[in-house]
């Protein structure tokens, strides 16, 4: 995003800004809708004669990590521009995780639950498996992510099964309906 490259350069997001429909208009670099609400991803055009003369000094390697014009060299963890969804879930799911340790389980390996959830699934949910393992294709199919992912069982079963009540129709003596 703008706002990570701002942030990563030590730029305000108008900088950032110009300097990427600058690089656009010289055609150094070629940016990518994603859809709305996800960051254009931002592919660098690198001219064929500056390839042809990388090519016999440098490895491809060396290329990339090579600063050029006496620029600060970045990790490649700043250096990235973009990032998906499901990386920065997965970043959540550890901050989440650090206070309880979570396991994977579902087919897929891809819903997380702490000892103490999952305990609480098995008390509550007769047919508590199912439900796992319908989230977990679930999520593997669509790529969508849950924030807890216990919650979303527990809910999915309540949804499925919901509690009926048992209504009273009796009356005092001298009491209408």
């Amino acid at each position: 995003t703008i706002e990570a490259l701002a942030e990563v350069l030590h730029k305000s997001q108008m900088t950032v800004k110009t300097a990427l429909a600058v690089l656009e208009k010289q055609e150094l670099i070629f940016r990518k809708r994603q859809g709305p609400g996800h960051p254009n991803r931002i592919y660098v055009k690198i001219p064929k004669e500056t390839i042809s003369y990388t090519d016999r000094f440098l490895s491809l390697r060396q290329t990339e990590n090579f600063p050029i014009d006496r620029q600060d060299s970045f990790p490649d963890t700043d250096r990235k521009l973009s990032g998906n969804k499901k990386e920065r879930n997965k970043k959540n799911l550890t901050i989440r995780g650090s206070k309880e340790s979570r396991s994977p389980y579902g087919k897929f390996q891809n819903v997380f639950l702490s000892e103490k959830e999952l305990e609480d699934i098995r008390q509550t949910i007769p047919d508590w498996q199912d439900y796992m393992e319908r989230l977990s294709g679930y999520m593997a199919s669509t790529g969508k992510q849950y924030q807890n992912h216990a919650a979303t069982i527990i809910n999915w079963a309540r949804q499925d099964h919901p509690t009926s009540r048992q209504r009273n129709y009796e009356s005092e003596e001298y009491e209408t309906l």
